[in-house]
C-alpha cells in the first residue's frame, strides 16, 4: 500500500469513528487537545500524523490505535461497525483462552446461518 493510500485510509477511518459517536471534527479536536485544521487534515488524508497525535485520537474515540490501520468496517452498514467495537470492548481485558473460546462460538454461530 503507498503512503497515501494508507493516510487516506486512516483518515476515513478517523472520520467514520467519530461520526459513529456523533461528533464533530470540532468535539474531537477539543477532547483530543488538537486542533480542528489538524483533525481536517487527517480525515481527508492531507498529513502524515505523528504516533502521537493518532494516540491522541484513539484514546478520544474509546478504540485501540491498531483498530485505525485496519479497515473491519462493512460499508454502508455502520451498525456493524459498532457491533464489532462492543465486541472487542468485551473481548479487550479477556485472556487468550477466553478470546479463543469466543472466536469458536462465534465460527459455530457462521456455520449455522450458512447452513
Amino acid at each position: 500500500m503507498k503512503e497515501i493510500d494508507l493516510l487516506r485510509a486512516i483518515g476515513r477511518k478517523v472520520a467514520l469513528l467519530r461520526k459513529e459517536q456523533k461528533m464533530s471534527q470540532e468535539e474531537l479536536a477539543a477532547a483530543s487537545g488538537k486542533m480542528i485544521n489538524t483533525i481536517s487534515n487527517i480525515e481527508r488524508g492531507l498529513s502524515d500524523p505523528k504516533v502521537s497525535t493518532l494516540l491522541a485520537i484513539a484514546q478520544t474515540l474509546n478504540i485501540r490505535i491498531e483498530n485505525l490501520f485496519t479497515d473491519n468496517n462493512v460499508a454502508g452498514a455502520p451498525h456493524a461497525s459498532n457491533n464489532l467495537k462492543q465486541i472487542n470492548d468485551l473481548l479487550q481485558n479477556e485472556d487468550e483462552r477466553m478470546t479463543e473460546l469466543a472466536l469458536k462460538q462465534i465460527k459455530l454461530l457462521l456455520e449455522v446461518k450458512n447452513k
